[in-house]
This record gives C-alpha cells, structure tokens and sequence, in this order.
C-alpha cells in the first residue's frame, strides 16, 4: 500500500512564504507620535526656562529693595535743619535707583537708593568741603545746581563722587558706574525745590 505521503495533493500548504528585508515589513510609525516626541521635549524646556528667569527675576527685586549699610564718615552738617529738610524731600527714585532703607543706626542727613542691578545709590548732606575743592577747579551746572566731581584717591573705584556746592549745606551723591545722568538731575530738582542757592566758595590753591 502507497504512503499518502508521497502524493502531492495531500500536503499542508502553508501559503506563500515572505521574502525581504524584514526592515521592510515594520509597521510604520505615525506622524502624531514624530511630532509629539519632538515638541513635548521643546515645551517642558520652555517652562523650565520661564520658571528659571522667573526665579532670578525675583532675585533681582529682592536685591534692589535691600538696606544699604551707609558708613559713618564726619559730616559736621548732617544733623542740621536744612539736612533734615532735604532729606524729608528726597523723592522716591533718583533716575532709575530707587529709594530704600538704611541699616540702622543710619547717619544723620543720609539717604539710599539702589539702581535696578542692586548697585547702591547714596546721599550724604552735611559734608565738609571737598578738600579738593580749589579755586579755578570745573564745574558742571546739572538743572541750575553747581556740582563739583571729587575725584576717588583709590584708582580702583569705579563709583563717582558728585557734591553741590553752591547751596548752604554741601551735598554729595556716590553713584555706581554706569548709572547715567538721571540720579543728579532729580537730586538737582529737589535741591532747589529745598535750598537757596549760595555762591560756591572753593578753598585757594596752595
């Protein structure tokens, strides 16, 4: 008896077998999810970055809005009426610096800024003449007030000293580099709004 094996038309057919590269056969992946891997990455390192420069932002404001601890220096002046006045009147911002506390205890006739980077801003009324102050020195007249620039002994202060020196007591302001022209033109204002003007009276050469 023949083995049924041996007839063709017995045998399992398992349908045509896949040829290829099997690469060829991979599903494809969706467009939505392509996107999505790439802009889900960009959005949470946006935020990240937004929550960062808020934070520092906040950094920021909490620096510009702390006392500034004002040295003592003699001031012989500091604790008159006209000082006192003056510094009643001060108003809230001297160009872009704006108007904080002093570390207590605070000298006389003293007030405090700080510009928008932290760098403090700091009036001083009462002062003594600049000892540089001397006849044939330049002036410079800022809103009708005569300010003299005393210059820093140390080469490596980059802060500027400015004093009014033709009011009845003389004033000075120390401003950080950079701080423009806006801080001794609304201190001018306020001088004059305080003080009658004085002919500047510099001490002779020699």
């Amino acid at each position: 008896m023949a083995s049924t094996d041996a007839d063709p038309g017995n045998r399992y057919d398992a349908g045509p077998r896949e040829t290829g590269d099997p690469a060829a056969r991979t599903v494809p992946v969706s467009r939505i999810v392509v996107v999505l891997a790439v802009v889900i990455p960009l959005i949470m390192l946006a935020v990240v970055l937004v929550m960062v420069r808020s934070v520092g932002d906040e950094a920021s404001e909490a620096a510009a809005s702390e006392p500034v601890a004002a040295v003592p220096i003699p001031s012989p002046g500091a604790g008159s009426e006209e000082c006192a006045a003056l510094v009643e009147a001060l108003p809230e911002a001297l160009g872009d610096a704006g108007r904080v506390a002093l570390v207590e205890p605070a000298p006389e006739g003293t007030a405090a800024y700080r510009m928008p980077d932290a760098e403090p801003v700091i009036v001083r009324c009462g002062l003594p003449a600049p000892p540089t102050f001397t006849v044939g020195v330049g002036l410079q007249e800022v809103n009708g007030v005569q300010w003299f620039n005393e210059p820093d002994p140390d080469p490596a202060v980059t802060a500027s000293t400015w004093v009014a020196v033709d009011r009845p007591q003389f004033v000075a302001v120390t401003l950080p580099e950079g701080s423009g022209t806006g801080p001794i033109q609304d201190l001018s204002a306020a001088l004059v709004e305080t003080f009658e003007a004085v002919e500047p009276d510099p001490a002779p050469v020699g």
